[in-house]
């Protein structure tokens, strides 16, 4: 660590004492960074228990672990880092009033890793009556944030007014998307309704009563709201998974059941799509999760859908729909990358649409049936 940081600061470092507010998934990470850039002395407190939509990013848990207080299974994964790192976990909530501003005179620094914006506060003001520094942080949705709270130096958590958050319409995300993050959003929603917890608001499939006065209304979805800035903490108010202050929390408010949608499928007269109020999840479950049948009614049946929306294409580029089979038989398959990726980095790559239908295909079955070693056909 001395070659790293320098001798004075790497000293600086071992006799510093931090105190870290929420073992969460921004507190896991936080943590662990902590022990490995050389801090000796770490005290952590959080009042939640570990549940199992928190193993998908809050690392230090397992699933054995589902029940127990996050803080003390995340100190004992700590102490594998560092085993000579003198880290306490306190399970109970940062209200307390043993945590008063005496409590927090003994620490170099705090820092913040909160779900809520009543927590965040008390702790910013015990800070600045304390004269400790604080970093505060947080994430919400895709972004994230930092700043340092120094009394006399910077202004506070309180000073600034949290601004609102931007939403996202849902019919953009399912009908005209035009950023990436809509995609990125529409993907996510995606893997929930085949793979995860299904929210009815949140269903990918096209909205057949959109029009372009739904896409300047009022539903929103995948977007965010007000709220807090930050992961699961003590401070006992829970806003989900995306929560924020300056960026808010996930919003999958939107239009909700019985929106009729395309199933994908002909109705055997017309060669026209049949029409039903089947949730994605549901039109999956009757079709078996047919990964061909699921690509063809993603990425073809209801873009094709979409582009019979003529009022929707008259100011937009329409999208084109993906055959699988085109792609399958195709023999213009540029493997990996596209457009000039020859020679990159194999995370730098542009996939081609070839190669994204492969992975689409190729790891359906395993994130269907992740306990098998063998997947059916």
């Amino acid at each position: 660590m001395d070659a790293c940081l320098g001798s004075e600061l790497a000293g600086v470092v071992r006799k510093s004492r931090v105190f870290v507010v929420g073992t969460g998934g921004i507190g896991c990470e936080l943590a662990k960074n902590l022990v490995l850039t050389g801090f000796q002395d770490i005290v952590m407190i959080d009042l939640d228990t570990i549940e199992v939509s928190n193993l998908n990013r809050q690392f230090l848990f397992r699933k054995y672990h589902v029940g127990r207080p996050k803080v003390q299974v995340a100190r004992e994964a700590l102490l594998q880092f560092n085993p000579q790192a003198r880290i306490t976990a306190i399970h109970d909530s940062v209200f307390n009033p043993d945590y008063n501003v005496n409590f927090f005179k003994r620490f170099s620094l705090v820092m913040n890793a909160l779900d809520n914006k009543a927590a965040r506060n008390h702790v910013n003001r015990l800070c600045l009556a304390a004269g400790v520094t604080l970093i505060e942080s947080g994430s919400a949705g895709y972004l994230g944030q930092v700043s340092v709270i120094r009394k006399g130096e910077s202004e506070c958590y309180e000073c600034q007014p949290k601004p609102t958050a931007k939403t996202y319409p849902a019919c953009s995300i399912r009908n005209t998307p035009s950023e990436p993050i809509h995609c990125i959003i529409w993907a996510k929603h995606l893997f929930n309704q085949l793979f995860g917890e299904p929210d009815a608001d949140e269903d990918v499939s096209p909205d057949t009563e959109a029009t372009d006065e739904h896409d300047s209304g009022g539903h929103k979805s995948g977007g965010q709201k007000s709220g807090d800035l930050g992961e699961h903490g003590p401070g006992g108010q829970q806003s989900g998974d995306q929560n924020s202050g300056d960026l808010g929390e996930h919003d999958s408010g939107g239009q909700g059941e019985g929106v009729p949608m395309s199933d994908g499928l002909s109705d055997g007269v017309n060669g026209g799509p049949v029409q039903s109020k089947l949730s994605t999840r549901q039109w999956a479950e009757n079709n078996k999760y047919n990964v061909e049948k699921i690509f063809t009614k993603l990425y073809q049946t209801d873009v094709e859908y979409l582009l019979t929306m003529k009022q929707l294409w008259e100011k937009r580029t329409p999208p084109t729909p993906l055959s699988l089979q085109q792609l399958t038989s195709s023999s213009d398959n540029d493997g990996d990358g596209a457009g000039g990726s020859d020679g990159c980095l194999p995370d730098q790559r542009v996939w081609s649409v070839h190669k994204c239908s492969d992975v689409f295909q190729l790891r359906f079955s395993p994130l269907l049936f992740p306990h098998l070693s063998v997947w059916p056909n």
